[in-house]
């Protein structure tokens, strides 16, 4: 597998979820994605190949995205002991490039005698997307209302946006996303495009590249600072 961790296609997502429902299939260990629910505060956090950003317990600006996960059967029962490594976090519209497959954003446990868990900690990623989904066993949990895939309002930005080519994907113009699980030269030249300075008065904001506070236009010092921390040396990137 891939480092971008695959998730089953969301018609057959939504295929389980039914299947899941019907009382001729009622299964205290088979989940229901449906009567499984997951819950978190909107927010924002820098995430990093390297481990190093923002927990979801301390978002950008305050409060706590901290998300909570249970996991139900057709009979609305929690469905305890699914091991944590079963348990991760994708970007709603793919944009997150996680490091280990899905290792860097498994739940904090295994579910607890009520099928509960917790995610605390940032996903271990490149890239940048609006929301985050929580999958489970290859299937992403849906909104109980609607029966459709649940994306929590979390945005995750990282300041590895770009590839800086072999052995990594193939570079990309503009703000086309190409994350290659390393913070290099090709990402410090595609933020300072979006980085006001005296020679570049005029730079277009742009929310991938915002990291800190005060969050919107326009990109400041403190997206800068927080920039430069996973830049510095090297350059930040996956420990696997």
């Amino acid at each position: 597998m891939s480092k971008r961790t695959l998730v089953f296609p969301f018609l057959i997502a939504v295929v389980v979820c039914l299947q899941a429902a019907d009382p001729q299939t009622v299964n205290s260990a088979i989940i229901d994605l449906c009567k499984s629910t997951v819950i978190a505060n909107a927010g924002v956090v820098l995430v990093c190949p390297l481990g190093d950003g923002d927990a979801l317990t301390t978002p950008v600006g305050g409060g706590n995205s901290q998300i909570t996960l249970t996991v139900r059967d057709a009979t609305n029962t929690g469905i305890p002991g699914i091991p944590a490594v079963d348990m991760w976090l994708v970007g709603c519209n793919d944009g997150l490039l996680l490091c280990g497959n899905s290792q860097g954003s498994n739940a904090d446990a295994a579910t607890d005698v009520s099928g509960t868990t917790r995610f605390s900690n940032e996903p271990v990623s490149g890239g940048c997307d609006v929301g985050i989904y929580a999958v489970v066993q290859g299937y992403i949990i849906q909104d109980p209302g609607t029966c459709f895939p649940k994306c929590l309002q979390i945005a995750a930005r990282s300041p590895d946006y770009k590839s800086a080519g072999a052995p990594g994907p193939a570079p990309c113009a503009g703000d086309v996303r190409c994350p290659d699980s390393r913070v290099s030269n090709a990402d410090f030249s595609w933020f300072v495009t979006h980085y006001p300075t005296a020679g570049n008065p005029g730079a277009g904001y742009f929310t991938c590249a915002d990291y800190a506070a005060p969050l919107g236009a326009p990109i400041g010092l403190a997206d800068f600072s927080k920039f430069t921390v996973h830049f510095a040396g090297a350059g930040h990137k996956c420990p696997i």
